[in-house]
């Protein structure tokens, strides 16, 4: 039994007593470590249990027990605990709190102690245990854990199912989070505050008692973020934690926290609060309001953490914009001290925020305190640079809560001022800001009578009229209306063109359109002279600024007929409203509109006065004429005027009416004929003419007598304007005023002059003004003769009618073109009244009546001299042939034919009938065939036709109501019926011109005669006729036939309307038809359509068809031509049906929509068609039967997709293109892509093989539409939309994988590698990643930009540029989607999942592609971070093969795969990595060129970036072979950076080179040594290197084998680099201080040999040999000067005797010369440094030497004379002569001085005599210094006169040269000469 076996049942005293005593003796004798954690995990827990004993002895026992453990225990960090036991200890429910705390101490201080995987295996049971327990428990063990988080698995913990755990971890999370760096505790600290964000409570719970540094808390923030970024909490949770950390003052904290933040911003609901209101709180603490204790009151969030917060709280929408919260957080962002630029313009978007998608009610609530702040920010200077966002906020406040600017009439002049001041950008913000706010000050009336009466008041001092007292209530007349409007006038007359356009918009904005001074407001802005304030104004009035639509909006004309069958009430109201234009009452536009003239002219304001023609104008010429426009369109609609166009019209009678009912003798229409007049005075145009011929047409009884003064003026006006429409409407106006006031003998005369004037006016205006006049002058005539004005009267006998006419048949034929046009139109004017005064046909045109074609143009015009109505007809006829006139004048003329018809009952009514028929053929134009039809009716309704009417007085009637003739009527129907026969006859033929002519007369006959007897028992041809043009090729017949169908339907009977209606559907649905007649003139294909015939011609006919297939002796090509002539009817059958249909549908929707289903799938996929004409026809009946697009797709979206799906590869391309264009587009509209699940697997599949189509146009609609569902699967797919997201991911996936990222196609690939792409991006797709990576690697070459591997190719010869293109290359290829995929798979690779593909990325590796290699790569670097330590088991594999590629050709592939190569070494184990250092030592050696050396340096850079460790460990493999290498030589680039990567290896092995020399000294000897004898010249020289670096550090003992080692390389021939061992010989002869010298046999063997070697021939090598020659004796002081002299003399005199040699002056010649000087050079060089102590040698060459240098000095260049004086300067200075004999010294004769002397003199004479170089006169100072200096030891006073006489002549130049360095040296020799 154990010592301390501890039951339940001993509870005895006694014996817990001793047991307890045995425990104090165990410790006690525990001395070692070991011993005393294996009592305490023995004992330790029991005896913690004892304190539940009842007795206080044994309490105490146990307390003083645990307090010996407290201090054995803490001194000794390295014992360990019994955690697990204690952990059970403390979740142990039944313990007490001592236990409790007891045990907590113990797991606090044994958990940090145990192993990293222990902590680990024990925080998930740490943190379960802390729930429930007090605080600071808590908030220990929360400290403990903090670190661990990172590596702690979620499912471990299950903390979703614990949310109160949850809570507690996220929140002390969060408070770990918000302490600052600079927070923590330190003794310096004096001045506390709470951190922002923090509490002292939740401060005190981190720092108090835990010890950390700042790095220490960035790692606990970092493990933080990582363990709430592995979906342990929901999104919502972890958001505030997530900002937090984004918003860390480390980079890496915050950025490690942005991904799983973007991920979490887009999964929570940003309209729930409970996601916000932490956002909230934290960023405004605690509110002051708000009764906390003080430590638990929190500190608003700092700046920097605010600026991250709003960004998200900006995201909120509806009930998430939490009140008052976002007042706070707005005001305290703008207006705190410590807020800053950036904080205020986040807080005006958040603003911006709660403004548009705030709950208005709330909103409303706070509006003007936002007001209020917004105002404190635009009127700050302070805030400038926020403005522009201030008054977007302002604008957008107006128009959600416009309660709050309510008579704020100030601020809109506020800012109104600021305009013309702000810079553009502040100026287009205020302009927004206050078109914004116009819905803030907007003005309605209670009632529409309101406001019709208010727009009479005026609102500048008007004089109140009693209709006005009345209306107490009017809105309008409140003094805030008034003054708005004043300041809106006052704005209106601005100089600033921003405050008009300003005004303008408020005019049209705040007042109702029924608002007389808003409208006239708006026409003075409608004459500015800036066209964006004009357009706006017309805008306001018209509701358009185009000049067409405007028109249409004066004369109220109706808009287009909609072509839908079904609307919505609610469309139908929306386009009700959208239709009506309101507009003010005629009288009172005016009255306002004159009484402001009146204002005007009363002025004195110049500005009021526009002075044209000598007429003075209160307004603008242009806003004039526009008041007449906008008073006209209010005329017409008081008059209820519709489709109102220029007058006379068939709405005059109307207009006439009203105007003797309502405005006739009112001051109203007065006012409004003054204002015309006056205009038109002053500037004549056609809209004050027409508003004035509206006025006296329709009321010239009552006007006419009023305004005869004016006939002078309109007379000049329609013979001198230049303008057809002014003299046609002045000519009008005038025959109205002179018929109306004027007697008949009177009228005779003016129409007798005016045709006098008319024939011999020269001015060709002045005659077409002229026979205007006679014209309507003759027809107002004849209109009033009928009505009895002129008593009795005939026209037929009245002679200035009959000789205006013959003037104007005259005309007709005229060269002038002007004049044919007026003769023609005055001719249609009289003929439509009555007959002209005209026999109808003269003897000889009689017989032409019985011709089939009596007007046949092709005859000579017939000259008779008697002009008849045929005659006139005739001429009319030649002119519709002619084909140099304008169509504008041959439909007049074919419009005068049919009026012909209208005035009387023409004899030859049916020759004109057949004239046009004639023209069947003759022409295409659609234009005028619509006018013959036209004119055709005419002829045939005849007398009893609505043109033979007074256009002015009546209304046009219909029906049996216009007949007023019955014998006409019966002749107009047998010529009716006839012509109803001719037209289906011509119908039948084939010719396209007749077809098209025949449809638009049957469809003119249809449409205006339909209560006709002929018409109604024709109708049943009728409908077969049109039936038969549906299937034309043109669009035009078909068109028409679509039409005609439509008005058959509409006659017909109901039998006949529902049997037309079946027969649409069915070819609708079936496309049959009938197929054409082939006929010799039938054209199959529309010209142009298939190309040119081998003659030339275009093939258009049958018989050109069988022409070709005989030309290309194929006649069987004749059939093929046919069955494509069947494919187009097939074709074109189908758009005809769609015209018909279009047409139909209107009127038979009922019997359609049964049909719905089987026509809305089809009818959508023809909507696509690529043809143009049948997409357009089949689009317009789409909207015909079709009310809601959007509702009927979603409605029908199964059977339109099925229908899609199953025609995607039909055989026709067509099809195939137009469904793959639907598909595009029906996907893009559904409600959900889950909807189309079914399809969606086909889909993509069939997708895939139409990407591959024979047509291009199909292929690009295939790709687009491939796209389109790409971009909507990876949206589906995301990780929010739940099982629907899986359910696409399961349906799409096989398809992407087994059919598109395989596939041979490359837009398929690329297609499917981008949706893989995106679809793994939100989250799907974590299952197929090891089959998915390979693929995604392979693509990534393949889809490489083709352009950048050709430039890369052609720029092959340039290696620098070629790298640059392929690392540009590389690095795309790392930003590719293929590759960001891999990036984003990486975290769904395990070992297992790399081991499985890890084949396949071997192979891939050996790809010939860039991209695959370079993407390859970037995945095991990716790998090597991921896996780690898992790559252990395969990192063997991979290595070969990447060690294998590191040496291709590519240097950015190198690059890449090195980078893989050092990473994966990384995890490789040890041994493997010393395999691959030795073998890259091996292959360094084996291998010289600079690719594979370059690939070694990036590899072993590699490796140390990677794991340095290895290269540790490696070191004695890699140093020597490092050494080596960093000596390489550097010829270029590629080679220095190559040594450059060499120089950082080692001095990662080494930081001290000299230091790391002397560690491998040996090592780094024997591998110099074996590369010196190496075959190899490059090792010799990189060896030759490195021994002049180990001479440097110190070689010590290596010295003597280095030098033997260099001797024998150097024996031999001469090599290029040899240089190098002679340089190296050179170094390891000088040695430093302290260290041995190389033993003097070896340094004689050296002279020998470098003496033997300066004897070599080449200049360049012998060069380098006689500078190492000279440095080694110099360095060991031997006496060779005997055979250095020779060696120089040599050199000197070869130099001397080829000097004179005539050698030709090239290159080659100068590059010899150069080599030459630097031999010389170098061999003076030699001569100073190997001159000899020996007296006996000096004595010998003294003379000799110098003598030399004296002669040699002046025929020398200036490199070369700074050599001579070097020499004699380093000779001088040892020269045994100069030497002061010792005392002790016997004394030795000694040669005479003079010579030197004189010989030095001379050379410093020379020397500052001739140079101006500052370094040969330095050296020759130098020389002079030397020399006077021995000269005074020696008392040489001769000689020393001698120097000083040199010295005084210079030295007063040499003391003021520019040099500093001459001016100090001249000063030192100065002591020599005082």
């Amino acid at each position: 039994m154990s010592e301390m076996d501890i039951s339940d049942n001993s509870n005895d005293y006694s014996n817990d007593s001793l047991l307890l005593d045995r425990v104090f003796l165990r410790l006690g004798n525990a001395d070692s470590d070991d011993q005393l954690e294996n009592c305490l995990n023995k004992f330790l827990p029991p005896v913690i249990l004892k304190l539940s004993s009842p007795h206080e002895q044994i309490r105490t026992k146990v307390m003083e027990l645990l307090v010996h453990v407290n201090k054995r225990v803490k001194c000794r960090s390295d014992v360990q605990l019994p955690v697990d036991t204690l952990l059970q200890l403390y979740k142990d429910p039944a313990a007490n709190s001592f236990i409790i705390n007891f045990t907590i101490i113990y797991i606090t201080m044994g958990f940090p102690r145990l192993p990293r995987d222990r902590q680990l295996a024990l925080a998930p049971s740490l943190l379960e245990a802390i729930e429930n327990k007090p605080q600071g428990h808590q908030d220990g063990i929360l400290m403990l854990v903090m670190p661990l988080l990172r590596e702690i698995k979620g499912d471990s913990l299950s903390l979703k199912a614990k949310p109160k755990l949850s809570a507690m971890i996220l929140k002390f999370a969060t408070d770990v989070l918000l302490l600052p760096y600079r927070a923590l505790p330190s003794s310096g600290d004096s001045d506390f505050q709470v951190p922002p964000g923090m509490s002292l409570k939740s401060y005190k719970r981190i720092v108090d008692k835990n010890q950390i540094n700042a790095n220490q808390l960035e790692e606990i923030k970092l493990s933080i973020v990582n363990f709430i970024s592995n979906d342990i909490f929901t999104a919502g949770d972890t958001l505030l934690p997530l900002v937090v950390a984004a918003a860390d003052s480390r980079f890496s904290v915050a950025n490690h926290a942005n991904s799983p933040l973007i991920r979490v911003n887009s999964s929570v609901d940003w309209s729930q609060p409970a996601v916000v209101s932490p956002l909230y709180a934290l960023y405004l603490g605690t509110w002051g309001g708000m009764k906390v204790q003080p430590d638990d009151r929190k500190v608003p969030a700092c700046t920097r953490l605010r600026l991250k917060l709003i960004q998200y709280l900006n995201k909120a929408t509806g009930p998430a914009i939490m009140f008052p919260h976002c007042v706070q957080v707005v005001f305290s962002s703008l207006f705190d001290p410590n807020t800053n630029s950036r904080l205020r313009n986040m807080s005006l978007m958040f603003l911006l925020n709660v403004i548009n998608n705030g709950v208005e009610a709330s909103l409303r609530k706070v509006a003007a305190v936002f007001l209020q702040g917004l105002l404190k920010v635009i009127r700050s200077e302070e805030h400038a640079e926020h403005q522009p966002k201030a008054y977007m906020c302002l604008g957008r406040l107006a128009m959600k809560c416009p309660e709050s600017f309510k008579g704020q009439f100030a601020l809109l002049e506020e800012l109104v001022k600021k305009i013309p001041e702000a810079v553009p950008e502040m100026r287009t913000a205020l302009r927004d800001a206050l078109l914004e706010m116009a819905v803030a000050y907007k003005i309605s009336a209670s009632t529409d009578n309101a406001i019709s009466e208010s727009g009479s008041s005026q609102a500048m001092e008007v004089d109140e009229s009693s209709e006005c007292k009345k209306m107490k209530t009017s809105p309008f007349d409140e003094p805030q209306a008034l003054a708005l409007f004043a300041l809106l006038d006052h704005y209106m007359h601005s100089e600033e063109s921003m405050i008009r356009y300003v005004a303008t918009r408020y005019a049209a904005a705040v007042f109702p359109p029924g608002y007389v001074p808003a409208r006239y407001l708006l026409l003075l802005a409608s004459g500015d002279s800036q066209d964006d304030i004009s357009s706006e104004a017309l805008k306001c009035l018209y509701g358009t600024s185009r000049p067409n639509e405007i028109e249409d909006a004066v004369n109220n004309v109706s808009p287009k007929e909609t072509t839908t069958i079904i609307e919505d009430d609610n469309n139908k109201r929306d386009k009700d409203e959208k239709d009506t234009l309101t507009v003010p009452q005629f009288k009172e536009m005016i009255n306002y509109i004159w009484e402001q003239m009146q204002k005007r002219k009363k002025g004195s304001n110049a500005k009021h006065r526009f002075v044209i023609s000598n007429q003075v104008l209160q307004f603008h010429p242009q806003t004039y004429q526009e008041m007449l426009r906008y008073l006209r369109m209010c005329l017409n609609r008081d008059a209820n005027l519709k489709d109102c166009s220029d007058h006379p019209n068939a709405t005059s009678p109307l207009l006439a009416k009203y105007l003797r009912e309502s405005l006739l003798e009112t001051e109203a229409l007065d006012r409004y004929m003054t204002m015309i007049t006056t205009l038109l005075s002053a500037s004549p145009g056609v809209m004050p003419l027409t508003c004035f011929l509206d006025i006296i047409g329709c009321v010239p009884d009552k006007m006419a007598a009023k305004y005869t003064s004016l006939l002078p003026f309109l007379r000049n006006l329609f013979t001198t304007s230049t303008k057809e429409d002014i003299r046609d409407i002045a000519a009008t106006v005038y025959a109205i005023l002179t018929v109306h006031t004027s007697d008949k003998n009177s009228i005779d005369r003016e129409i007798t002059e005016f045709v006098v004037q008319g024939r011999s006016n020269k001015n060709l205006e002045s005659q077409c003004g002229y026979i205007s006049a006679f014209a309507h002058l003759c027809e107002r005539c004849i209109v009033l003769a009928k009505q009895g004005k002129f008593g009795k009267f005939e026209a037929n006998d009245w002679q200035p009618y009959r000789d205006g006419v013959l003037c104007l048949a005259n005309f007709l034929s005229n060269s002038q073109t002007l004049l044919v046009n007026t003769s023609c139109s005055a001719i249609s004017l009289l003929v439509r009244c009555h007959a002209l005064p005209l026999p109808d046909v003269s003897s000889k045109q009689k017989s032409l009546l019985d011709q089939e074609n009596p007007f046949d143009i092709n005859k000579q015009e017939n000259l008779e001299d008697e002009i008849t109505k045929f005659g006139v007809a005739d001429k009319l006829f030649r002119i519709v042939s002619n084909a140099k006139l304008p169509s504008k004048l041959k439909e007049r003329a074919l419009y005068t034919l049919g009026l012909m018809c209208c005035g009387e009952r023409l004899s030859f009514a049916k020759q004109i009938v057949k004239g046009f028929l004639q023209m069947a053929k003759n022409s295409k134009e659609f234009e005028i065939h619509l006018q013959i039809g036209e004119s055709l009716v005419l002829c045939v309704e005849g007398v009893n036709s609505n043109e033979n009417r007074d256009l002015w007085t009546e209304l046009p009637l219909e029906d049996k109501a216009k007949v007023k003739d019955a014998e006409a009527l019966k002749e107009n129907d047998e010529l009716l019926q006839w012509l109803l026969e001719q037209l289906l006859q011509i119908g039948k033929h084939p010719h396209p011109h007749s077809r098209q002519a025949t449809s638009i007369w049957l469809l003119a006959l249809l449409k205006n005669c339909p209560e006709r007897e002929p018409i109604k028992k024709s109708l049943q041809l009728l409908q077969d006729t049109f039936m038969d043009y549906l299937s034309e090729n043109s669009d035009i017949v078909q068109d028409v036939a679509s039409k005609g169908l439509s008005l058959v339907y509409q006659n017909s009977a109901a039998s006949s309307k529902q049997a037309l209606v079946d027969q649409i559907i069915e070819q609708l649905t079936s496309g049959k038809r009938s197929v054409a007649k082939v006929t010799e003139d039938t054209k199959i294909f529309e010209e142009g359509q298939l190309g040119t015939a081998p003659t030339g011609g275009n093939l258009s006919t049958y018989k050109e068809l069988c022409s070709l297939a005989s030309d290309l002796n194929q006649p069987d090509l004749l059939y093929k031509f046919m069955h494509l002539a069947h494919h187009n009817s097939v074709w074109n059958s189908k758009r005809g049906a769609a015209f018909g249909f279009q047409s139909i549908a209107s009127q038979a929707g009922a019997s359609l929509t049964a049909q719905l289903p089987a026509i809305v799938p089809r009818l959508y996929r023809y909507r696509f068609d690529p043809t143009p004409r049948i997409h357009n026809s089949m689009t317009a009946i789409w909207h015909a039967l079709v009310p809601n697009t959007q509702q009927t797709v979603h409605k029908y979206h199964k059977e339109i997709l099925n229908d899609l799906v199953a025609n995607l590869t039909a055989n026709q391309w067509r099809v195939r293109m137009s469904c793959c264009n639907a598909l595009a587009d029906l996907l893009k509209g559904a409600k959900s892509l889950h909807d189309s699940l079914p399809q969606l697997a086909t889909m993509w599949a069939e997708l895939f093989r139409v990407m591959d189509d024979v047509h291009e146009g199909t292929r690009l609609a295939a790709t687009n539409t491939a796209h389109v569902l790409a971009k909507l699967c990876v949206q589906a797919c995301d990780t929010n939309s739940g099982k629907d997201g899986k359910e696409i991911i399961e349906a799409i996936m096989p398809v992407l994988l087994d059919n598109g990222i395989t596939n041979v196609v490359k837009e398929v690939r690329s297609v499917s590698l981008w949706t893989v792409s995106r679809i793994v991006s939100v989250g799907g797709a974590a299952r197929a990643a090891a089959r998915l990576v390979p693929a995604l690697l392979g693509a990534a070459g393949e889809l490489e930009p083709a352009r950048l591997a050709r430039l890369s190719t052609a720029l092959a010869p340039s290696a620098d540029v070629r790298a640059a293109v392929d690392d540009l290359r590389a690095g795309v290829v790392k930003h590719h989607h293929t590759t960001d995929t891999v990036v984003k798979c990486m975290p769904y690779i395990d070992i297992e999942a790399m081991k499985e593909m890890l084949p396949t990325i071997l192979d891939l590796i050996k790809s010939p592609q860039l991209g695959t290699k370079v993407a390859c790569a970037h995945f095991l670097v990716l790998a090597a971070h991921y896996l780690k330590t898992d790559l252990v088991s395969i990192a063997g594999r991979i290595l070969p093969v990447l060690l294998n590629s590191v040496f291709d050709r590519n240097a950015t592939v190198r690059k890449n795969y090195a980078e893989a190569l050092g990473q994966i070494t990384a995890y490789a184990k040890p041994l493997t990595a010393t395999k691959l250092m030795d073998k890259l030592r091996t292959l360094y050696e084996t291998k010289e060129d600079d690719a594979s050396r370059s690939a070694i340096a990036l590899t072993l850079k590699a490796v140390a970036k990677a794991k340095i460790e290895i290269i540790k460990d490696n070191e004695a493999i890699l140093a020597p072979v490092v050494f080596l290498a960093m000596h390489a030589p550097k010829d270029d680039e590629a080679e220095a950076a190559t040594v450059e990567m060499f120089e950082e290896l080692w001095t990662d092995i080494s930081p001290a080179r000299e230091t790391g020399v002397q560690q491998h000294l040996t090592a780094i000897q024997q591998y110099i040594e074996t590369a010196l004898a190496s075959n190899s010249w490059t090792k010799k020289i990189q060896a030759a290197n490195a021994v002049r670096t180990v001479c440097s550090a110190g070689a010590g003992t290596a010295r003597d084998g280095l030098a033997r080692a260099c001797l024998a390389a150097a024996h031999g021939r001469t090599y290029d680099g040899k240089r190098h061992v002679l340089a190296a010989l050179a170094a390891l002869c000088t040695v430093k201080p302290g260290e041995t010298p190389i033993s003097p046999a070896l340094g004689e063997d050296i002279v020998n040999c470098l003496l033997t070697e300066a004897r070599k021939g080449d200049p360049q090598y012998r060069q380098h040999a006689v500078a190492a020659l000279g440095d080694t004796l110099a360095a060991l002081n031997l006496d060779r000067f005997d055979r250095v002299y020779d060696i120089v003399k040599d050199i000197l005199s070869k130099d001397e005797n080829d000097k004179d040699s005539d050698e030709e002056d090239n290159d080659s010649a100068r590059k010899r010369r150069t080599q030459r000087a630097a031999l010389r050079e170098a061999a003076y060089e030699l001569l100073g440094k190997a001159w000899p102590a020996n007296r006996d040698t000096q004595e010998k060459y003294q003379d000799t030497l110098f003598s030399h240098c004296r002669t040699a000095l002046p025929n020398s260049s200036r490199p070369l004379q700074l050599a001579i004086l070097c020499a004699a300067e380093r000779v001088l200075p040892r020269l045994a002569t100069l030497a002061t004999p010792m005392e002790a010294e016997p004394p030795v004769p000694a040669p005479p001085l003079a010579p030197l002397v004189d010989h030095v003199a001379a050379i410093v004479d020379y020397t500052l005599l001739n140079s101006n170089q500052v370094r040969h006169r330095k050296v020759a100072l130098n020389l002079l210094e030397i020399l006077a200096k021995s000269l005074i030891e020696m008392n040489k006073l001769q000689d020393y006169n001698q120097l000083r006489d040199i010295y005084q002549k210079y030295s007063q130049d040499l003391s003021k040269d520019s040099s500093h360095e001459l001016r100090v040296k001249i000063e030192s020799v100065k002591e020599y000469f005082k």
